[in-house]
């Protein structure tokens, strides 16, 4: 982080307005370390809590098939293959191993709370509320197996600050960094990628017209041709490795296509969360009707009644949308002052990465997984929003008693802080209660994951875990299924979604699918049908059916709504073993 000179109540190099110095290089270091040695120390003491046999043995089933040498092709990953090219490479260092996985997981989580940290500080100056943001984040880290959310926008965030803070004086060295992070983001979670393209080509063109004088449009044009060839080279020289990997693979066409697909894809979601939509279901297949819902938000009344948690998350549904308005209003609030206004940009990307994740959430899946992969982009808005509301407060930044000149407002300062006490109470609350049902309840990647967890269970692997007693009979019923109903090497199905089966018992999957809940019916109505084809032609010697219900409703269970593949297996199978919460086929070979 950059250490600049700074005079109370004028402008920074930057064309920040701070409220004070960024602390000095050592006091920095030493606030990022205690960051991330804290939190890797947290995450050690449970590490070895708990087997997932859904998003967990996701990542790690794709990336043991791709070391074994399936061909992308063959595997629907959901997300950009080097995510999972990650974990290829991992594997082929040490072989498959569970723990792997899991510290792969963890390091990203502390990663993200030592972003959390740099962007509060680079953007406020102060250390209080940066180890605040770090503190929330690092306590209740995102959902580990999609951790890469909160890793792809605070690096955004993070490495676009200094375009931001110099979009007068704009130079393409100040791109280089922001341009190498774009493209890594749409190699891992490419509607992120998009995201941020559309920040940095806002960037871009505030730089383009930010001439000295009057320029002309011609030296405009000269000044973003500039800029936006130094973005595109360092874009595309980043992307080379994977593409060129890919080329040699034969998969080059995933690659792009995976790029291409997710407005199409994301468009459809949109119109399904909006309730926009009328639900679809399998073609052909006779698939019950009424499949394709979404999990529903909680309702505001929930806030009212006596039922703490879900009182707890419909707040922590909802209450990011206020705070969100609220940071805007100040935002728009520095455009006041010309001593403020050069800081807008800075806030508006501070914004971008505050909502960034909020419709994977609030239009596709308001669970507590999903809320804590939003979190600490989220966080990060807060905390800059808090410091500046204390601001407003305490008088600070050379206002004095008629009103805050840092927050660009010009109110008296008590009718200022009446409003303002009201509106720092309510996201600190906000922070107090996802503390409370992050660190209490399964859904984040906190502590609360080894609550209950003290009996040992092993499998292939590396798998060496502590489960509940619940859990271990489910998994050590699953695994003698497995290995003594099949051969390692062979595929075989696991739905709706639990591939971490396969893992454990060093077998490979069938389908090419493996979340499969009915919110699959709005994009693929025919999955059905082409599910049961591809399973009779196959003859897989296992198949494990749970059941789940993803989105909370009778119809999302897979009995229900794939209820013709089921009736295949009834009908085919051989025999069928009775777990908690799963049926085990025994299908003739």
């Amino acid at each position: 982080m950059t250490v600049q000179r700074h005079v109370r109540g004028h402008t920074t190099q930057a064309g920040l307005s701070r409220e004070s110095r960024i602390p000095g290089g050592l006091a920095a270091i030493g606030g990022g370390l205690l960051i991330l040695i804290g939190a890797l120390l947290y995450y050690a003491s449970y590490i070895d809590a708990g087997f997932n046999t859904a998003d967990d043995g996701h990542y790690a089933q794709v990336a043991y098939e791709l070391w074994l040498g399936t061909d992308p092709h063959a595997l629907r990953f959901g997300y950009g293959l080097l995510w999972f090219k990650i974990g290829e490479g991992l594997f082929a260092l040490g072989g498959p191993n569970w723990f792997t996985v899991q510290w792969l997981f963890q390091s990203l989580s502390a990663l993200t709370a030592l972003l959390v940290y740099a962007g509060v500080l680079r953007v406020t100056g102060r250390m209080l509320p940066a180890l605040l943001g770090a503190g929330v984040a690092a306590a209740v880290p995102a959902f580990p197996p999609t951790v890469f959310y909160a890793v792809c926008v605070l690096l955004n965030v993070f490495l676009q600050l200094r375009a931001a803070e110099r979009w007068r004086r704009m130079s393409s060295r100040d791109l280089i960094g922001p341009a190498a992070g774009l493209s890594l983001t749409f190699q891992i979670r490419p509607d992120f990628g998009f995201i941020f393209a559309a920040t940095l080509a806002g960037l871009l063109l505030l730089g383009a017209v930010a001439g000295k004088g009057r320029d002309s449009w011609r030296a405009s044009a000269g000044r973003l041709a500039r800029l936006g060839g130094t973005v595109l080279a360092v874009f595309l020289a980043v992307q080379a490795p994977l593409m060129l990997m890919a080329a040699a693979g034969g998969y080059l066409d995933l690659i792009l296509a995976e790029y291409l697909r997710y407005p199409k894809t994301l468009l459809q979601y949109l119109v399904a969360g909006l309730g926009m939509g009328t639900g679809t279901g399998a073609s052909g297949g006779g698939a019950a009707s009424g499949a394709g819902t979404l999990l529903a938000r909680p309702a505001l009344s929930s806030l009212l009644g006596d039922d703490r948690i879900a009182a707890g998350m419909a707040l922590l549904v909802h209450l990011p949308l206020l705070n969100t308005a609220l940071f805007a209003l100040l935002t728009l609030a520095r455009l006041r002052r010309p001593e403020t206004a050069d800081g807008v940009p800075v806030r508006l990307l501070v914004l971008a990465g505050g909502v960034a994740a909020l419709p994977h959430y609030y239009l596709f899946r308001p669970d507590l997984s999903h809320i804590a992969n939003f979190m600490p982009g989220h966080v990060m808005m807060v905390c800059v929003m808090l410091n500046d509301m204390v601001a407003i407060l305490t008088g600070r930044g050379g206002a004095g008693r008629r009103g805050v000149r840092q927050a660009g407002g010009s109110l008296p300062g008590l009718a200022a802080r009446v409003a303002v006490l009201p509106a720092i109470l309510l996201p600190v609350f906000g922070f107090a209660v996802y503390l409370w049902l992050g660190l209490t309840l399964l859904g984040t990647g906190s502590i609360a994951n080894a609550t209950g967890r003290t009996q040992p269970f092993a499998a292939r692997n590396g798998v060496a875990t502590l489960v509940s007693p619940g859990e271990y009979a489910q998994l050590e019923g699953l695994r003698r299924a497995v290995e003594e109903h099949s051969q390692p090497g062979d595929r075989i199905v696991c739905v709706p979604f639990c591939p971490g089966v396969a893992f454990m018992t060093g077998r490979r999957m069938l389908l090419r699918d493996w979340y499969v809940d009915d919110s699959l019916l709005v994009t693929d109505p025919g999955w059905v049908d082409r599910a049961i084809a591809q399973t009779r032609d196959a003859r897989p010697p296992v198949i494990i059916v749970g059941d789940a219900s993803f989105n909370g409703t009778e119809i999302s269970r897979f009995r229900n709504w794939a209820r013709p593949y089921v009736e295949m297996l009834e009908a085919t199978a051989i025999g069928k073993l009775q777990l908690p919460g799963t049926t085990v086929y025994l299908m003739p070979r």
